[in-house]
């Protein structure tokens, strides 16, 4: 019987090609139309596809649940500086919204309630003595969810944000 032949790639190193890529960047460079200067967007990082195992927390609930209260006054005081003598407008009171919405929601972010994800909604609607309803509808854990009304009201028009903390577990 003859003897296997051994491989002729023994002895030589064998750098992968994650290993090669793992510290590369690569800069990222867009040339505008009209006058072709150079505008650096930022840099890329190559990633590879290894995620790091992260220990399990065993933890069910919040460290500190979400309190409405802290929120409620300055989610107040935002409506109120947002719309303040605002006579209605379609499209104005869609941009405010978005605004007071956002500001809201990054309000709530800063905030030390961990592993909470939020739902911010703000509607405007014109002033002409109808009444209005607004229902929400969602999968609700009554322990650790909670929920926050703001209500703003001028000759012209009504807002109404609503905040929902979900707890994310």
């Amino acid at each position: 019987m003859s003897e296997r032949r051994g491989s002729i790639m023994k002895g030589i190193r064998k750098d992968s090609h994650t290993d090669r890529l793992r510290g590369s960047t690569m800069d990222i460079e867009m040339h505008d139309d009209d006058d072709s200067h150079p505008v650096k967007r930022g840099s890329s990082v190559w990633k590879s596809g290894f995620k790091g195992k992260l220990a399990n927390t065993y933890r069910l609930g919040p460290k500190q649940k979400f309190l409405p209260h802290l929120i409620q006054k300055k989610g107040e005081e935002l409506m109120n500086q947002a719309f303040g003598e605002l006579a209605y407008d379609h499209d104005n009171c869609r941009d405010v919204a978005d605004k007071v919405a956002a500001d809201v929601l990054a309000f709530c972010k800063e905030q030390v309630f961990d592993r909470y994800r939020y739902v911010v909604r703000v509607v405007v609607g014109d002033k002409k003595g109808q009444t209005v309803k607004i229902a929400s509808r969602t999968l609700w854990d009554d322990e650790k969810d909670n929920f926050l009304t703001l209500n703003f009201e001028n000759r012209h028009l009504f807002a109404v944000g609503m905040v929902f903390a979900i707890y994310f577990e």
